[in-house]
């Protein structure tokens, strides 16, 4: 189905999840907004949407020229009401950020296999840095090891849950 073409062929509150797996980051941010308008309307209440994009300053981003849309680890704090800049008028805010983690690919898949060391290497870069994401004070101390190390391929996963709103608000 073409994500831009609304409504989506599903009922209201259809969907227990929703998976945006590289999508958004092809669409600029009134896309997303309505993307993720409809995606509300279709998800039953506490419904999640869980989306993967590529990190802003990985490899992944830049090599593709039709990403039109950038994300780092704070980014998808915009998309909710407790968030400091969540007076945008332009951003829908009726999410809540479930759980937020990182993950690195260290090699191009077309590649083929490499070995058990590299898969060993790749998990465990993985898990710090999804450990720095929960820990950190700051969501930029990830961003910057990303910025850091810009050989790596590194996905930022978002996990969002509808939030209900009474029909007064």
């Amino acid at each position: 189905h073409d994500l831009l073409d609304f409504p989506y062929p599903f009922a209201d509150q259809f969907a227990d999840e929703i998976i945006l797996s590289h999508v958004l980051e092809h669409f600029s941010l009134a896309d997303i907004q309505m993307i993720l308008a409809e995606a509300a309307r279709v998800l039953k209440p506490e419904g999640r949407v869980t989306i993967s994009v590529p990190h802003a300053l990985s490899a992944a981003y830049y090599s593709d020229p039709t990403h039109v849309s950038r994300f780092n680890f704070e980014t998808f704090f915009y998309f909710s009401e407790a968030h400091t800049f969540s007076y945008y008028q332009s951003i829908y805010t009726r999410w809540r950020i479930t759980r937020l983690w990182g993950s690195v690919n260290l090699i191009n898949n077309k590649f083929g296999p490499v070995g058990p060391f590299w898969q060993r290497l790749e998990n465990f870069s993985s898990r710090v840095l999804s450990y720095l994401v929960r820990h950190s004070k700051t969501y930029t101390l990830p961003d910057l090891l990303v910025k850091q190390l810009p050989v790596w391929l590194v996905n930022i996963h978002c996990q969002l849950a509808k939030v209900e709103r009474s029909p007064a608000a």
